[in-house]
């Protein structure tokens, strides 16, 4: 699938901050990226739940896990400008 910096960015934002729809993320996790360096950024969301293990069973991850996201939104968000 085609997706921009930004619209990686923006898929990111809107899970860790709760604004996003629900199946925007199951598709953002589900669905190959075309661009490389976006791929390795979703596949690094989806192995963050391992690097940062949720505290409670209802949570994706932890809170280092939401901020770790962040933090590549972030970066993407940068690059995109």
């Amino acid at each position: 699938m085609k997706r921009t910096a930004q619209q990686v960015a923006d898929t990111i934002d809107g899970f860790v901050n709760g604004t996003g729809n629900q199946w925007d993320w199951d598709g953002f996790t589900s669905i190959r990226i075309d661009d490389p360096e976006l791929e390795g950024i979703r596949q690094r969301c989806i192995s963050v739940r391992d690097e940062f293990p949720p505290e409670k069973v209802s949570d994706y991850c932890s809170p280092a896990g939401m901020e770790a996201m962040r933090k590549m939104a972030g970066k993407l968000r940068t690059r995109a400008a």
